[in-house]
């Protein structure tokens, strides 16, 4: 039982930490996304991940990398992120040799949890992570996957199916090993 409740818990501890890799912020000039752990930095709210992360150095209070277009690599831009002493970006400076350079403060939340929770659903799933590590959203936008999947079954169908993976859970956890 033990060891089946520290399973449990090192599985959660997973996809929290996973869904925390990505942050959402939002500056002057936008809203940008990034994902230390995929290195991915979607610039401007993209709706694909666009450029990769390179070069990235993180020294004190300062993060400092490089991205480069993922369809036209020669397209750069420096990043230089001031942080905190919690680790929270507050400001940040976007440089391009044709742009010039653009600073501003920095937020990591709209101000609205739903909008928030969708936003690190979505750029999780454009970055890979399996939909379990993404958090849930109340009255969220359906993926094109869930709506896929279930486009066969009837609300009873889908209720009893919940209720079934449900009642199973509950027995697994109170199964004695032989």
């Amino acid at each position: 039982m033990k060891k089946r409740l520290l399973v449990m818990l090192a599985l959660f501890t997973m996809a929290v930490g996973a869904s925390a890799q990505i942050q959402l912020l939002y500056t002057d000039f936008g809203r940008n996304v990034i994902d230390r752990n995929k290195k991915l930095f979607w610039m401007d709210g993209d709706s694909d991940p666009c450029f990769d992360i390179q070069s990235y150095k993180k020294g004190g209070n300062k993060e400092v990398f490089v991205i480069s277009e993922k369809e036209d690599k020669n397209n750069k831009y420096k990043v230089t992120i001031i942080l905190d002493s919690k680790s929270t970006p507050i400001e940040i400076e976007l440089s391009h040799p044709r742009y010039g350079v653009q600073k501003s403060k920095v937020k990591t939340t709209s101000g609205d949890k739903n909008a928030d929770d969708r936003l690190y659903k979505y750029f999780g799933e454009l970055a890979g992570y399996p939909p379990s590590a993404t958090p849930s959203v109340k009255g969220g936008v359906p993926t094109a996957k869930s709506v896929k999947e279930d486009a066969g079954k009837s609300a009873g169908a889908k209720v009893g199916d919940a209720a079934k993976g449900a009642v199973n859970k509950v027995k697994g956890l109170f199964k004695k090993k032989k």
